[in-house]
């Protein structure tokens, strides 16, 4: 059980972010936002909680709150995710490589969809890449570069 939290260490931190979102027909010229993201450890170093907060063109205000951690009978990764939209997503998951993968399916009115979220280290930066399959496959519709608030962004 400690190896697996310890796989989850790469996340932690206090970052800046650049959120970078691809055109799409409600937002045919894309978006871009910045924010912060603060994801450390809870609850003796069981869990990791996660605060985001951000502003772009599409969404306005985001903010979001998640907690993180290994379920051991499952064998998988789980992220409790809420935010100010009323969304409470569940996402499951493994590594692939240094890459985690989380998954859940969104119960949207009249339009659910799939979703999956990477979230990975690229040099010094954290990413977060999220994808959408509305039945054709995925796609990628949110790209979220974060370094430390302390060096800012490049």
């Amino acid at each position: 059980l400690q190896k697996e939290r310890a796989k989850l260490q790469f996340l932690v931190g206090n970052y800046t972010t650049e959120t970078s979102m691809p055109p799409w027909p409600t937002a045919p010229n894309g978006a871009t936002g910045k924010g912060t993201s603060v994801i450390a450890w809870g609850l003796d170093s069981t869990f990791l909680l996660i605060d985001e907060q951000s502003m772009n063109s599409v969404f306005g205000q985001y903010k979001g709150h998640g907690v993180l951690g290994y379920d051991a009978a499952a064998k998988q990764y789980v992220l409790s995710m809420f935010n100010n939209s009323g969304d409470r997503l569940v996402y499951n998951g493994s590594f692939a490589g240094d890459t985690l993968i989380l998954a859940a399916h969104v119960p949207m009115p009249n339009f659910p969809f799939d979703q999956k979220l990477l979230w990975y280290k690229e040099g010094g930066a954290l990413k977060l890449r999220a994808l959408n399959d509305i039945g054709k496959g995925f796609t990628l519709v949110l790209e979220e570069k974060a370094v430390p608030a302390s060096q800012g962004m490049r």
